[in-house]
């Protein structure tokens, strides 16, 4: 049952930032039944034949959307796209399709649907909602691969009337990348989340998008004028003329904002009383690296190297990974770079190895304890990091470290490994730690005496400190990185990194979110690490701030007792530094 033509309002999960005012449309893909026909003898290369040129077909719409995406300058969305091109050549989806046809004598589509449910089955066996997300690649292909399969008209987002308000039950990432800006004025779906290759292409595009939008009130069969506040995750529906007003401004102010920004790329990331701050990147593709040169990143401060092997299911072998590793450090032009080891184990399946079946994975054998099981993995990949390093300011970094124990043991293994190479300790890659769980929050002091740098993974780190799993939407508003005892952690970091004499970088979320900068910074973080597009907004927060001004902030966010008194110093800061925000002063 919907509303009568008053205005009223939804709310989700803000995914893209920005302002869009237009007439809902919505976005039906109705998709047919999938024949399963015994094929006759002769029919069966016929058929085999019409698969490859699905596949040749799709590959084509995908390499036609890169060259839209790169001329619009979303370059982080062709890097996703990468890897569905990768996905396309996999023997799963290629050769051991053609083998199926030829030996069951069934229809490509028949025997194409079956591989995508061997492949949908892996996934739902992963309880990462970051990974699960990344299933909505392989349905992506799986709809585009289909529709020339049978030859039906692909269902696309070209027709619909400028300036749509598009609502979806879900979006796939080309989907996404074939929205023009012209046509689509914002997103809207049921299910999303910001870690989705749908959102990060959403970002790229600067697209507005709102996820985790009930549908329930909404009518289909009327219409409707809607905004979306993609800042604040609302939907308004039969907006008042004054509203819209209201918000046609809002656009207007927010377009001067971002072409602002583009011009701080040159410039340094320093306060204003001189304080240089260094502002990296997090990045999971090679291709992302051209974005923190565009941008002005100083380096990468976080490379997930699990991605690597994401796409074709395997990991590499040690000349892979020195191939995919030292194309990075080569495209870095000198540019500092930290690889984070495989972020792997509990729910993240690896393929060849027998994983333990666990109540909670996220309590279990992962990371860096998996690898400490695997011990051939991490030598592996640890060889292949010390070759392309050589010569090189390359670092690597230790995840979800909970004791001394652990650290003291894959330290050791790094030393052994460069030893095989005749690689002193004095001449030795850079160590990181990273500090994701309480435990090692408060070891601090013992574990900066043994690395080389302290890296703060803010996103486990609250999710662990208060027992709220990040991934749990019932429990999204409880998961709060404001928390005095957040901060309280964050400052035990830096402190103890400051009396050991070597740098903390914070690379969680809250580092893109311009409104933390000043808290950040007066807690004695000296680095920060962002997705490329945030460089400039942050570049921007750190410029319009006082050092002196950040650590008073930090000491009275320090004594406050709840969340919300956190929340209100640093905002009111914000709006008092950047008042012409309007992407966060909201």
């Amino acid at each position: 049952m919907a509303y009568d033509a008053q205005e009223f309002c939804l709310r989700g999960t803000p995914i893209c930032r920005g302002i869009a005012v237009g007439r809902l449309y919505f976005f039906d893909r109705k998709e047919g039944v999938v024949p399963d026909i015994t094929l006759s003898p002769h029919d069966v290369e016929k058929d085999v034949i019409r698969f490859r040129e699905a596949l040749n077909n799709s590959k084509r719409d995908i390499k036609h959307l890169q060259s839209q995406l790169e001329s619009e300058g979303a370059l982080e969305a062709v890097v996703i796209l990468d890897s569905q091109l990768i996905m396309l050549e996999d023997p799963l989806l290629t050769t051991n399709i053609e083998v199926t046809i030829r030996e069951t004598k069934k229809n490509a589509e028949s025997v194409f649907r079956a591989a995508i449910r061997k492949y949908q089955e892996k996934f739902d066996a992963i309880s990462d909602p970051f990974f699960r997300d990344r299933f909505k690649d392989i349905q992506d292909i799986s709809r585009r691969v289909m529709e020339y399969l049978n030859k039906g008209a692909r269902v696309s987002l070209h027709d619909i009337p400028p300036g749509s308000i598009v609502f979806a039950p879900d979006f796939t990432p080309s989907e996404m990348a074939e929205t023009k800006s012209i046509a689509v004025g914002a997103i809207v779906t049921e299910v999303g989340g910001t870690t989705s290759h749908t959102g990060i292409v959403a970002i790229a595009k600067g697209i507005p998008y709102v996820a985790n939008v009930s549908f329930e009130l909404i009518d289909f069969s009327q219409e409707y004028v809607v905004i979306v506040d993609g800042r604040k995750g609302e939907i308004i529906l039969n907006p008042t003329v004054k509203t819209i007003e209201k918000y046609e401004r809002l656009k207007i102010h927010l377009q001067s904002q971002m072409k602002g920004l583009e011009r701080l790329c040159t410039l340094s990331a320093e306060t204003i009383d001189g304080y240089q701050v260094r502002l990296s990147a997090n990045i999971e593709m090679s291709h992302q690296i051209d974005l923190v040169h565009r941008y002005g990143g100083h380096g990468v401060g976080l490379f997930r190297s699990e991605y690597i092997f994401f796409p074709k299911n395997v990991i590499p072998s040690e000349e892979e990974q020195y191939r995919i590793y030292k194309r990075i450090v080569d495209r870095m032009k000198g540019r500092s770079l930290v690889i984070r080891v495989f972020d792997l184990g509990g729910d993240k399946a690896v393929p060849g190895y027998s994983m333990l079946k666990e109540g909670n994975p996220f309590l279990g054998c992962r990371a860096i304890r998996f690898l400490l099981r695997e011990k051939e993995i991490l030598k592996t990949q640890l060889r292949a990091v010390i070759r392309a390093g050589i010569g090189a300011p390359v670092s690597v970094l230790f995840p979800m470290v909970s004791t001394m124990t652990e650290f003291l043991e894959v330290k050791k293994i790094v030393r052994d490994t460069e030893e095989e190479f005749g690689i002193s300790p004095k001449k030795g890659i850079r160590i990181g730690c990273m500090i994701e769980v309480p435990s090692a929050a408060i070891i601090a002091d013992h574990l900066a005496k043994e690395c080389d740098f302290l890296s703060i993974g803010t996103n486990d780190l609250v999710q662990y400190s208060l027992a709220i799993d990040r991934g749990n939407q019932y429990m999204a508003s409880r998961y709060d990185p404001t928390n005095p005892s957040i901060l309280r952690l964050i400052k035990l970091i830096t402190s103890e990194g400051d009396q050991g004499q070597i740098p903390v970088t914070l690379c969680g979320e809250i580092a893109a979110d311009p409104r933390f900068t000043m808290l950040l910074l007066g807690l004695g973080v000296q680095e920060l690490s962002v997705a490329p597009r945030y460089i400039p907004i942050i570049k921007h927060a750190i410029r319009n701030t006082s050092i002196l001004e950040a650590v008073d902030l930090a000491e009275r966010a320090l004594c406050s007792a709840t969340s919300q008194e956190v929340m209100d110093l640093i905002s009111g800061a914000y709006k008092r530094n950047v008042p012409e925000d309007y992407l966060y002063n909201c």
